[in-house]
């Protein structure tokens, strides 16, 4: 499992280790302030708890999963990534312009 926080800017590849920044697009990206988007699927997490591996691999199979979300701080969603991994970002901060501020979960492939 990888995480961290990262100021998204762009994007993100969240499949390198560790995840790097994608100029364009990524497993997941900025369009617009307060909205993250994905090239993949995004569900967002309502669970009070914190996400799991099974949990979000369970939404993300079962939901129609959205290319973007209109976040705010403390939102969380599960994303596939292009290798088919399963991760979950949790907004922390929204900043001037396209900036949001995530931190990062990807699980290996179980």
């Amino acid at each position: 499992m990888a995480g961290g926080w990262w100021l998204v800017a762009g994007g993100w590849w969240l499949d390198q280790n560790p995840p790097g920044p994608s100029v364009v697009a990524g497993d997941v990206f900025t369009e617009s302030s307060g909205t993250l988007s994905s090239d993949g699927a995004l569900v967002a997490w309502r669970d009070p708890g914190p996400p799991t591996y099974s949990r979000c691999a369970a939404l993300l199979n079962g939901e129609r999963g959205r290319h973007s979300l209109d976040v705010r701080v403390g939102d969380r969603a599960c994303v596939g990534t292009w290798q088919h991994r399963v991760g979950c970002v949790e907004v922390a901060a929204i900043r001037d312009g396209r900036r949001v501020e995530v931190a990062a979960t990807v699980w290996e492939q179980q």
